[in-house]
């Protein structure tokens, strides 16, 4: 079956999210070895999500954010400004902490070294009055440790982070950095990943987890984001091991996303290989395997697997304990922007590469619709046929 599995709606949408509404080394190690050493726990069955969150605190997050490139950034349309987050918006300001991948930068500097129009190499820059539409939106905190936050070198870099600390939205992902928060009362720290030597490394997996560790001997609750991993339909799947995508080592999830909740994080959540991926719990905490893309206006692709998008979500306590997990599914609109998913693909693909996993491990399964599950993983197993191996 082709893409058009996923034919453009619109005249149910609004209404579909409507009806919703209703001396650190030693702390390091010896954290990390009594985490190891504990027996594996549960986590909640995850829920779907509402716009309005019952629990004490409520921590939302998204993936790949783009709202333009060099192309167009001087040129966008004033009504694009409602027409990025118009229908999820309820999801993204009714938290108390919402949090997303900036994949790209907000700067009027223009020179970039990537050549780009090649179809292979993107740059990404949105105008700097941008920082305020996303913290109107509801953001609180956006990663910046990505393969695009350099694209127009450090002044774009160092005008992003200016832009949105103007803005008052905290700046994730700094190398040997963590930001921290108070929600609440309760301290959560959050520590962003890529996979570039200029930040936090998925790949040095020592090194991640001390600045965890670090984190957590600050703070109550940690959060941990990264960009990392392989991209296209087929990335839907990976496995226990190190990913490549044109030529560059982007870490092994699985390793990483362990090594920081043995380190002490809470939850984690990836974002880069531009489609949803598995969701796991490991001793008690989710790990989003990656949340994809959310918005795409600018170059990002929206065909095929990534057609379908999601908000994550955790309910917690005063004290940061996890009382409930939270999956909204989505998927885009022509204009590469997140509407209603009714027949809710989304959550059914999650479920089927969680019954599929080419690793071992405890896998989340989210709320979905029975009666539209089969066209979608009929499709989803044409779509990647050879990835239904668990290693």
């Amino acid at each position: 079956m082709s893409q058009l599995l996923f034919p453009p709606r619109s005249s149910g949408a609004a209404l579909w999210l409507r009806g919703l509404a209703l001396g650190f080394c030693g702390l390091a190690c010896g954290y990390a070895a009594a985490q190891s050493a504990a027996p594996s726990r549960a986590c909640p069955a995850p829920q779907r999500m509402q716009a309005l969150s019952q629990a004490p605190i409520t921590v939302r997050f998204v993936g790949d954010l783009v709202l333009g490139n060099s192309h167009v950034v001087e040129n966008i349309p004033a009504e694009w400004d409602a027409m990025y987050f118009g229908q999820v918006e309820a999801y993204l300001k009714n938290t108390d902490l919402t949090l997303g991948n900036l994949e790209g930068v907000l700067t009027q500097y223009s020179k970039t070294l990537k050549v780009t129009g090649t179809g292979r190499s993107y740059a990404f820059r949105f105008p700097p009055r941008y920082a305020k539409l996303l913290k109107d939106a509801g953001f609180t905190a956006l990663n910046v440790a990505n393969n695009h936050a350099r694209d127009f070198g450090e002044q774009g870099f160092a005008d992003t982070g200016d832009n949105l600390r103007q803005a008052a939205i905290a700046v994730v992902g700094l190398k040997g950095q963590f930001a921290t928060l108070q929600v609440k009362g309760l301290r959560v720290a959050l520590v962003g990943f890529g996979f570039y030597p200029h930040q936090n490394m998925v790949q040095d997996l020592a090194a991640a987890s001390q600045l965890v560790a670090q984190a957590k001997a600050q703070s109550d609750y940690v959060v941990v984001t990264f960009h990392g991993g392989a991209e296209g339909d087929d990335a839907v799947f990976h496995g226990n091991s190190n990913e490549l995508f044109l030529g560059e080592d982007r870490g092994n999830a699985v390793a990483f996303s362990r090594a920081v909740i043995d380190a002490g994080a809470d939850l984690v959540v990836g974002h880069g290989p531009h489609v949803l991926r598995a969701i796991e719990c490991y001793q008690g905490r989710p790990i989003f395997h990656s949340l994809g893309n959310f918005v795409g206006v600018g170059g990002l692709s929206i065909r095929s697997m990534a057609a379908m998008t999601a908000i994550g979500g955790v309910q917690l306590g005063p004290k940061g304990e996890l009382l409930g997990v939270e999956f909204l599914p989505l998927r885009f609109s022509e204009r590469k922007v997140p509407q209603a998913d009714e027949r809710e693909d989304a959550s059914h693909l999650v479920n089927w590469l969680a019954d599929n996993a080419k690793f071992s491990g405890q896998f989340l399964h989210v709320p979905a619709n029975d009666a539209s599950r089969k066209v979608l993983v009929d499709w989803a197993a044409k779509t990647v046929p050879s990835a239904k191996v668990r290693e």
